[in-house]
């Protein structure tokens, strides 16, 4: 994969503006340097009403999505992934991903993460690890903001970012519990079901012959995880999910401590199930 990618910065540096308030929250927008020259943007938002410093959740937009789609407006099939973090008592902080906008909202080029994943190999890295790197560089500036918890750390996200919520909390163990939806599965399954491009911003040289999502759940263990698939999701087939759920699960119950992997297919399609998420969230973090 190439993580961590070359030239991540030791102290980010951050810029932070509120940019809206109501009855719920306050809301800021972020922008972290990662990299020279480089920023990462996103929302922070802070629950109204609780003790502060309060545990913090990153919650991770997927494809074609931002971290105002999955806030506002309903939140699409996010659905409360952003503001049900904030109604737990959890600060919520909502790194951007390339896909539509820039944090201004400036429209992308298309085929954007094509072109950058394809320099990125270049490199000797994938757009994957630099994305994993510029929220795990972030996440140091995130957590000496004084409203967070820093020991306590939570991540989930959908799609995509149910991805990079696997990924990045086998890779990054300052997160302590992690709920991926909607992207855990046995990856043979999701190629045959997939679209001519066939996710290759999600792969990496070698994968299927080194590892798989059960492996790197495995990275995760003993650490609390849970993976959620929708039983109607034409993208990642419940089947494949359901024959790769008792593989990671194995990890887990061989230290005896079977009740921290949670699978859960739910009735749905490729959306965030918001109520096994929370309770999971409320044991654990």
């Amino acid at each position: 994969m190439g993580y961590p990618s070359p030239g991540a910065l030791a102290e980010p540096s951050v810029r932070r503006e509120q940019v809206a308030e109501d009855d719920v929250a306050t809301y800021s927008r972020m922008w972290i340097q990662v990299f020279e020259g480089v920023e990462l943007y996103s929302l922070f938002i802070v629950p109204k009403g609780i003790d502060s410093p309060a545990p913090l959740v990153i919650t991770q937009h997927g494809g074609g999505g931002t971290p105002e789609v999955a806030t506002f407006a309903g939140g699409a099939n996010y659905h409360d992934m952003v503001r049900g973090a904030v109604s737990e008592g959890y600060v919520a902080w909502a790194p951007a991903l390339v896909f539509n906008t820039f944090g201004d909202g400036e429209l992308l080029p298309q085929g954007i993460r094509s072109l950058l994943d394809a320099r990125a190999r270049r490199a000797g890295t994938t757009l994957a690890a630099v994305e994993i790197t510029a929220i795990t560089t972030a996440l140091t500036a995130v957590l000496r903001q004084p409203e967070v918890t820093p020991e306590r750390v939570g991540m989930v996200g959908l799609s995509y970012g149910g991805f990079y919520t696997l990924y990045t909390a086998a890779l990054e163990p300052r997160i302590k519990v992690a709920v991926s939806s909607c992207f855990f599965n046995d990856r043979a399954s999701v190629l045959a079901a997939a679209e001519p491009h066939g996710w290759e911003d999600m792969s990496y040289l070698g994968a299927g012959r080194l590892i798989d999502d059960a492996d790197v759940a495995a990275l995760i263990c003993p650490r609390p995880l849970q993976v959620q698939v929708g039983v109607s999701d034409d993208l990642f087939p419940v089947e494949g999910a359901r024959a790769a759920a008792p593989k990671a699960r194995r990890h887990w119950e061989e230290l005896g401590l079977g009740d921290r992997f949670e699978f859960i297919d739910a009735e749905g399609t490729h959306e965030w199930f918001g109520p096994p998420a929370w309770s999971f969230l409320r044991k654990w973090l």
